[in-house]
């Protein structure tokens, strides 16, 4: 059984993130926390000037929290649920939840979206800096996953998120896996090159290293979609993820445009 965090805001509920856990209820048996915060108090928390006139509607909407007790039950999943105002969205609330669970599941497109739905927007970029445990992101038309892409670069944080999948997520392993190392140079070198073809070998079933030669932000994006309802792993947000990122983090690519569920860790 493993422990999974389920965050809301709002009447912002979604199908996405419960689709995917309905699927890995199909594998093993979850604890699913719902923590459930309302959307106007996050608002009112950055802006309280302009928001104090709606004041009167503050507080955790009601049938989203029902929706969510309601689909545990009908799927036989263990559940708790957690109701909690602006005052509680923090590095320490998070990091204290986050601790104590074995990964947080939310939606590509309906977390703070009533603040901002540019994702991702500033309250998922926090929960990524903040989390103690894997941030599973996945998008409102998830599907069932059918392959795996592992972005590489060589460093302690992108092999530590495809460690912390493995153990997580073992069902997964035997799938096609591509590990890509992208980097626009003419050369075939790869960071380590032989110990990561060891490790793969070893966790992996059906898995092949490959290194781009391009500039991910132009053409990454086009050759996810090459592959067949992938889940994409990466490593911790805001850093190298794909070797050498520039102005935009490879992971607010795939979020921007829910490509495909991203798997974060750090």
């Amino acid at each position: 059984m493993k422990k999974v965090i389920l965050v809301c805001d709002g009447e912002n509920y979604s199908h996405g993130v419960f689709e995917f856990i309905k699927q890995s209820q199909q594998h093993e048996a979850l604890f699913v926390k719902g923590i459930f915060f309302s959307s106007i108090d996050i608002v009112a928390s950055v802006a309280r000037d302009f928001w104090e006139e709606k004041a009167s509607i503050n507080g955790v909407a009601s049938m989203a929290v029902e929706r969510f007790a309601n689909q545990c039950k009908n799927n036989n999943i263990q559940f708790a649920i957690e109701e909690r105002d602006a005052s509680y969205w923090s590095k320490v609330f998070w990091q204290k939840e986050s601790r104590f669970a074995d990964y947080i599941i939310l939606s590509q497109a309906m977390i703070g979206k009533d603040i901002d739905s540019q994702q991702p927007n500033a309250f998922m970029q926090e929960l990524f800096r903040w989390a103690d445990c894997p941030i599973l992101v996945v998008p409102e038309n998830i599907r069932k996953i059918e392959s795996l892409i592992a972005t590489y670069d060589g460093s302690r944080e992108c092999m530590h998120a495809i460690k912390e999948f493995t153990k997580i997520f073992p069902r997964y392993c035997n799938l096609p896996a591509s590990f890509v190392y992208v980097k626009d140079e003419d050369n075939a070198d790869i960071p380590q090159s032989t110990l990561l073809k060891e490790f793969v070998n070893i966790h992996f079933q059906n898995a092949v290293i490959q290194k781009l030669h391009w500039d991910y932000q132009k053409l990454f994006s086009t050759w996810i979609e090459c592959h067949k309802n992938p889940l994409i792993i990466a490593g911790s947000y805001n850093r190298s993820i794909v070797s050498y990122l520039l102005e935009t983090s490879f992971s607010d690519l795939v979020i921007k445009d829910q490509i495909a569920p991203i798997f974060i860790a750090h």
